[in-house]
């Protein structure tokens, strides 16, 4: 077949017109089917001459045909031609063909014509939507990828749990879509340590705590559970929220506490969404046993290992600061040393275990006497120093009085009773002096005016102020 064949007017034309890969459509100036190709009639699954003389808009689907009428049309009229619009078919079997459609304005002599090309546009929609999946999910990857990224940063970054716990809240929070997050770590009870809680815990039988206790998986409730939860409905009902999750923060085979996220609507929770949140709580719950072993160690380095009172490590810091802090406010600053009197005749007369639960009673009977801001520390082996700030002569006279009696009270344990009595000193350096004292010096007085109480008979107060 030549040139000169395809482009002159006869069977080959016809032919090459029919069985174009495209729809061809000619219409009059008014938009009504003058001539259709074979392939545009099997597209509309209609006969070719039940397709000449309706018009274009009668196979258009409702949403194409006022775009064909309020756009195309304008356009091709003001500039004599339109290129790859969308626009949607309506076939006989009533489904939906997408469609790019090219047309041109032909003037012709008995009148303007209309030649429009359209193009099935099905796999291309197809690839389109497949391409915008892949988009979404590449662009969800980067966002959960980016929630893990400041996540690890923030949980590094945590010096305590209700900072890391604070930081797991905003992450899924974040990663999630949620309106509020909320985590609870597991001590005597369940508890709340980072985070906000937008339900009424009164609405919940045993509380948030009984709610947020940890399980072993993914849990959730909604609105819709009446049934099955109708109090968690209706607390989530009464908060405006459509649902929520509970996830278990698990370290070394345990449950340690549990991440809650709250949803105003229902949550996409694909499997991507599931990776997230438990690549989140296995890093928090790992940051978690790591703060808490801190914080254990911490507290074996600067505490008395039988007592429990603070030691001769953090009573140092902390008299350095007082001093500090008293000479900055011109506050008055006390320190109180207490001396057992005659201690050895319990180890020596009972026997080592016995002397360790004296010192263990002793130790709660101080901590009782003083107020709550006062730090009461063992100095060592039977002796005591309390630490007391914003503390004048009168008050702490007063204190060291109370220690006293409460030391003299009677001690029992299985088997044995003993009275232990006690030597304390006090040192109060007075608000504003002229002379600066250091920590030293205090405790250096301190003890002395504990030798004065030994001196005076035991079982005495003996006060000196600087």
């Amino acid at each position: 077949m030549t040139a000169e064949e395809i482009t002159s007017e006869g069977p080959a034309a016809d032919a090459l017109y029919d069985r174009a890969p495209c729809g061809l459509v000619t219409l009059t100036e008014g938009g009504r089917i003058l001539r259709v190709n074979a392939t545009f009639a099997a597209w509309t699954g209609r006969p070719a001459d039940e397709l000449v003389g309706a018009p274009l808009t009668d196979l258009l689907e409702p949403g194409a045909r006022i775009f064909y009428e309020t756009r195309f049309l304008p356009v091709l009229h003001l500039q004599g031609e339109v290129r790859e619009v969308a626009l949607s078919l309506r076939t006989a079997h009533d489904d939906a063909l997408p469609v790019l459609v090219n047309a041109v304005v032909d003037e012709a002599e008995a009148g303007p014509l209309i030649h429009v090309a359209v193009f099935d546009a099905s796999r291309r929609q197809d690839y389109e939507r497949q391409l915008l999946a892949a988009r979404r999910i590449a662009e969800g990857s980067e966002a959960r990828t980016r929630v893990l990224q400041n996540a690890t940063t923030a949980f590094g970054e945590s010096d305590t749990v209700e900072m890391l716990a604070q930081a797991l809240a905003e992450s899924a929070q974040q990663g999630l879509g949620a309106m509020a997050a909320a985590v609870f770590l597991d001590g005597h009870e369940p508890h709340l340590v980072g985070g906000t809680v937008p339900l009424d815990a009164a609405l919940l039988p045993g509380g948030l705590p009984a709610l947020g206790a940890v399980g072993p998986a993914l849990a959730t409730w909604s609105v819709r559970d009446e049934l099955a939860h109708p109090d968690v409905a209706t607390a989530l009902r009464a908060a405006r929220l459509d649902s929520m999750l509970t996830a278990p923060l698990v370290h070394a085979g345990a449950a340690i506490g549990t991440l809650a996220c709250y949803f105003s609507r229902p949550p996409e929770l694909d499997e991507h969404a599931v990776e997230l949140l438990g690549s989140l709580c296995r890093q928090a719950a790992q940051t978690v046993a790591r703060l808490t072993l801190q914080a254990q160690l911490a507290a074996i380095a600067l505490h008395d290992p039988l007592t429990g009172l603070a030691n001769r490590v953090l009573l140092r810091s902390h008299i350095t600061a007082s001093v500090a802090s008293a000479m900055e406010r011109q506050e008055p600053l006390a320190l109180i040393f207490v001396d057992l009197d005659d201690f050895k005749s319990v180890n020596d007369e009972l026997d080592h275990t016995a002397g360790d639960t004296v010192l263990k009673l002793i130790a709660a009977r101080l901590v009782s006497a003083v107020r709550g801001d006062d730090l009461v520390c063992r100095y060592g082996g039977d002796e005591f120093i309390i630490v007391c700030q914003n503390t004048d002569h009168e008050r702490a006279s007063a204190i060291a009085e109370r220690i006293r009696v409460a030391v003299k009270q009677p001690l029992h344990d299985d088997g044995w009773q003993r009275v232990i009595t006690a030597s304390v000193g006090v040192t109060v350096h007075a608000a504003g002096p002229a002379r600066v004292l250091s920590g030293p010096e205090l405790l250096r007085v301190a003890d002395k005016a504990m030798y004065r109480s030994k001196d005076r008979g035991k079982d005495q107060v003996s006060v000196i102020t600087l």
